[in-house]
């Protein structure tokens, strides 16, 4: 049911456990598999669940924590349980709630891996451990069609990627990815485990929640079609063209790898799909995988047309997001990481 090839024999994983249908069925799937590896010779995967508490719910996101302690000391796995506020978080950040819990966990998932690897010393070289979510199929779908409406670029269509590279720099892997809810909740019967639902997942309130329970049900009656079959083959068609311009962007920026900037004209004069695909790279070696929006991209654009016209470019920049910046200084497009930030602003090798 699940694509153990994401998940190599005698690797460490870090799951996240909602206490959702989702997740609680993940657990189980990864606990067959390591059986039948170990039945096969093999070593099996060391799992330790990772759960916040979000604080948003108020009794309901208790009794979610109180059901995953509950369900691992049962199946003998590792728990370790964070609590936060999700709702101060995000006011602190401006971001939304939703935004600002998926920062907390996937933040509290590196510091799991980071702390196993500080405590395994039987090796000078373990195993990274690996993250794993239990996004599944419709997810995906609803991934999609959400990123349609929000006018994304091609890359975007290929919607969730099955697996992708945490701020930390661990593997975070979707087992689920191929597999729909209907799937899950048959697979669930079979091990006769009733999770936990959130009730919030009920409500027509979010964007992705008025998709999943109203959008996406009317289109289905309204067409007469499974759209999910359309929208997969849309994220497997643009996953193709997205792999083939990784490729060659990662060709372009071979000679550059241990500096934070690229030459300005060879940047003004790409093909913007290559030239955006190039900054969206740079910023993501620096630690801005998220967040890049097309204002940001043309905000760069500005600045090197400026440049290739002649304009007075050096020494300006522009902001993107969580204070990275890219500018020009003499013929060099210069992109910088908060950390990197200093008062005029000068270039300088990263590594």
């Amino acid at each position: 049911m699940i694509n153990e090839t994401l998940i190599p024999d005698s690797q460490p994983i870090v799951l996240g456990l909602s206490g959702g249908p989702d997740s609680v069925c993940l657990l189980l799937e990864l606990l067959a598999m390591n059986a039948a590896r170990r039945e096969g010779g093999g070593l099996g995967n060391p799992i330790v669940c990772a759960h916040v508490n979000h604080g948003l719910r108020g009794d309901e996101s208790d009794g979610d924590e109180t059901y995953v302690r509950s369900l691992c000391e049962r199946l003998g796995v590792p728990v370790e349980v964070k609590r936060i506020d999700a709702a101060v978080l995000a006011k602190e950040k401006g971001l939304t709630v939703e935004e600002a819990g998926r920062e907390a966990r996937y933040a509290f998932f590196d510091e799991l891996c980071q702390a196993y690897l500080a405590g395994v010393t039987a090796s000078p070289y373990p195993p990274a451990p690996l993250i794993a979510t239990a996004h599944n199929q419709d997810d995906q779908v609803e991934t999609i069609l959400m990123r349609i409406l929000r006018g994304t670029g091609t890359d975007g269509l290929a919607g969730i990627a099955p697996i992708r590279k945490s701020a930390a720099g661990f593997d975070i892997a979707r087992p689920l990815l191929g597999v729909s809810r209907k799937e899950i909740d048959s697979r669930l019967a079979t091990y006769g485990e009733t999770p936990r639902i959130d009730t919030s997942n009920l409500e027509a309130e979010h964007f992705r929640n008025k998709l999943r329970l109203e959008v996406l049900p009317y289109l289905k009656d309204a067409l007469g079609i499974d759209l999910r079959r359309g929208f997969l083959r849309l994220a497997e068609n643009a996953a193709e063209d997205r792999d083939y311009f990784e490729a060659v962007v990662a060709g372009i920026l071979e000679p550059y790898k241990t500096l934070a900037t690229l030459p300005a004209p060879a940047l003004a004069t790409a093909h913007p799909a290559i030239r955006h695909r190039l900054i969206r790279a740079v910023f993501a070696e620096l630690g801005l995988r998220h967040d890049i929006a097309s204002v940001h991209l043309a905000a760069a654009d500005r600045l090197l047309e400026t440049f290739q016209n002649g304009g007075e470019a050096s020494g300006k920049r522009v902001e993107f997001p969580c204070d990275y910046t890219f500018g020009i200084i003499g013929k060099e497009a210069v992109f910088r990481a908060p950390a990197d930030a200093d008062p005029d602003w000068k270039p300088r090798r990263r590594f």
